[in-house]
């Protein structure tokens, strides 16, 4: 063991910034997780995030989470914040014995609307890289289709060209000929097998829950494991006993854990 330090001095890209939240509940055997956390609000910040997963709610599942803050559109369009956002997780990797204090610490990314979209892309360049080593992805309502036209979207009646997340996607596309690289939009990736397991949460009265669930499909048909949570309305309690679970099980001996 060694002393825990905040990731103050992690060599972030320019323009991003990382706050430290240090799990409340260690997790059974003293196994650490350190989990990269997106935020939301549709790549630009003007989408309200739904909440539905905080970080202090991911402390107390028992990960250690740095919330990393990227460089927004439209001055900032993809790739520049995937980038970022990959450089920012190798820097975590080599840095994850001093920030839990664990020589195995398994490692994670996630995030919630447009960073589930990030971290899903995060999963699949770490995948195609082969490095770094990722236990686990964790997707929250995450936003993965441009075409908006899912029925839970026409529910919340979104999708017009005054939407935030129409405006968000416009922001971060810009070229539409963006739209069919799979980092920018991971459900149209061709490949998806061979991915860290996914935690998908959706919420059926999110505009965003159709496409939580085609992605969980459509990762599973693949090979890749995936545990799906799917409510009607949001129950922390619930979500709280899901994130529990995963990262248990991420951390379990044997799953992939950085050393050092």
């Amino acid at each position: 063991m060694v002393s825990r330090t905040p990731p103050t001095s992690l060599d972030l890209p320019p323009g991003c910034a990382a706050r430290f939240h240090p799990a409340v509940a260690p997790l059974d055997g003293g196994r650490h997780a350190l989990l990269l956390w997106l935020p939301g609000g549709g790549f630009t910040g003007e989408l309200p995030p739904a909440g539905h997963v905080s970080p202090e709610m991911l402390a107390g599942a028992g990960a250690d989470v740095v919330v990393l803050a990227l460089p927004r559109p439209p001055a900032n369009p993809f790739p520049a914040g995937v980038a970022a956002a990959f450089d920012a997780l190798q820097a975590l990797a080599r840095e994850a014995r001093r920030l839990t204090g664990s020589a195995g610490t398994a490692l994670l990314v996630g995030g919630e609307d447009a960073g589930g979209n990030l971290a899903a892309a995060l999963a699949l360049m770490a995948r195609d890289q082969q490095a770094p080593a990722l236990a686990g992805q964790v997707l929250v309502s995450p936003m993965l289709d441009p075409r908006l036209g899912s029925a839970s979207m026409r529910r919340g009646a979104c999708g017009d060209g005054a939407c935030p997340y129409t405006q968000g996607w416009k922001a971060y596309l810009g070229d539409d000929a963006r739209a069919d690289h799979p980092y920018a939009v991971p459900l149209n990736a061709s490949r998806l097998g061979g991915l860290a397991p996914a935690l998908v949460l959706s919420v059926a009265s999110h505009p965003l829950g159709d496409e939580a669930r085609r992605y969980a499909a459509a990762l599973r048909a693949q090979g890749t494991a995936v545990h799906e949570l799917r409510m009607d309305t949001a129950t922390p309690g619930r979500m709280a006993s899901a994130l529990r679970a995963f990262l248990e099980e991420a951390t379990h001996p044997g799953r992939n854990a950085l050393s050092g």
